[in-house]
């Protein structure tokens, strides 16, 4: 059986997938969701295609062992209210991501429990449900699961989800990776949702300031004053699309 995989062609996503293809030699069900309003969709597509492509050149009969992803476009996911008003308890505690209500949302839609989400250790939500997890051996492999009655019951949107990287660093898959023969690949990955026009990671949005907060920055070039200013455009234009509908 394959494992369901979410895959963004990020640090994180991208580290699991290739432990399990090339490391595991297991089969993986690649999801990515379409989201129209963020400029960096086509790029992370694009890196994902060439990141499959490395893989299958480093190892051929790996190819196999990768499905073809499995699109979902984010206007299509259902709404659901009650879920989403679980969401925002946590949102207005933690400042949550908005991608964790329109992803569990997915999960829901379809009643699927395998979805492996990529959070690391470091990141907001594996700080938040930290205390709240359950270690499920699966094999050679394990992951964390959220408990049943977790300390805050708005935790609940996470219960669907696998949480392979829960307790490992950015660096230590980094380390990891060079070990293991595929860092060059790992080098390949894309994490910026804002890129500049040469097609740079822009250094101003939240992905790029966790990548310098997690021991990245190198991957980062410092953002111009025009930069800066197209950043704070982009950031009020998108505010006032939210604030329109």
């Amino acid at each position: 059986m394959a494992n369901d995989v979410l895959w963004t062609g990020g640090w994180d996503s991208t580290y699991r997938v290739l432990n399990l293809v090339l490391d595991q030699k297991k089969t993986i069900q690649p999801y990515y969701v379409f989201d129209p309003v963020r400029p960096s969709t086509e790029k992370e597509w694009e890196t994902m295609e060439k990141i499959k492509s490395m893989i299958i050149e480093k190892v051929p009969e790996a190819e196999e062992r990768i499905l073809p992803t499995i699109k979902i476009k984010k206007e299509d996911i259902p709404r659901d209210p009650a879920f989403t008003e679980e969401y925002k308890k946590l949102q207005q505690e933690f400042r949550l991501g908005d991608q964790y209500d329109w992803l569990g949302r997915y999960a829901e839609s379809v009643d699927m429990d395998t979805l492996e989400l990529s959070v690391h250790h470091d990141d907001k939500v594996q700080g938040m449900i930290e205390n709240d997890v359950v270690k499920v051996e699966d094999g050679d492999d394990f992951y964390y699961k959220v408990v049943d009655e977790p300390s805050h019951p708005a935790f609940v949107i996470f219960k669907k989800y696998r949480f392979p990287l829960l307790r490992i660093t950015k660096l230590q898959m980094e380390e990891s990776a060079k070990q293991r023969g595929y860092s060059h690949i790992m080098e390949q990955t894309w994490f910026c949702h804002t890129p500049n026009k040469r097609g740079e990671p822009c250094g101003l949005c939240n992905p790029c300031k966790y990548t310098k907060d997690e021991g990245l920055g190198r991957r980062i070039p410092e953002p111009s004053q025009w930069e800066r200013v197209r950043y704070f455009l982009f950031k009020v234009n998108r505010r006032l699309k939210k604030t329109l509908k």
